[in-house]
C-alpha cells in the first residue's frame, strides 16, 4: 500500500493511525493489529541513573518526584521496583525470646 511493513508480522497492509504524543505518525497493521511508529528511539536508563534511583528510594521522596528528578519514566520505575521486590528475601526467621514462667 504505502511501502511500509509491520515490524511484528511483516505484512504490508499498513494504515495511518493518528500521532504519538511526540508528534510522530503512528501506524496500524491491519493483519495483526500491531501499532508502531517509524524510527522509534528508545533512551536506555544508565547505570548511574539506576544507582541514583536506588539511593533516592532510601529518602522520603515520592515515586513521581524520583522519576521527575532522575528523568526516568514511571513505567520503568514500576518495573524496577518489582525487580527489587523479587530480589529481597521475604522469609524472616527470628527466634522469639522464651517467656519466663513464674
Amino acid at each position: 500500500m504505502n511501502g511500509l511493513e509491520c515490524p511484528r508480522c511483516g505484512a504490508v497492509r499498513i494504515v495511518k493511525n493518528g500521532h504519538a504524543h511526540t508528534g510522530k505518525q503512528r501506524y496500524l497493521c491491519r493483519i495483526c493489529g500491531h501499532q508502531f511508529t517509524l524510527n522509534h528511539i528508545r533512551h536506555p536508563v544508565t547505570p548511574e541513573q539506576v544507582t541514583l534511583v536506588d539511593r533516592l528510594l532510601c529518602e522520603r521522596i515520592s515515586h513521581r518526584g524520583i522519576c521527575r528528578v532522575v528523568g526516568v519514566s514511571r513505567s520503568w520505575f514500576r518495573r524496577h521496583l518489582k525487580q527489587l521486590g523479587r530480589s529481597v528475601p521475604h522469609e524472616f526467621e527470628a527466634e522469639l525470646p522464651s517467656a519466663k514462667k513464674v
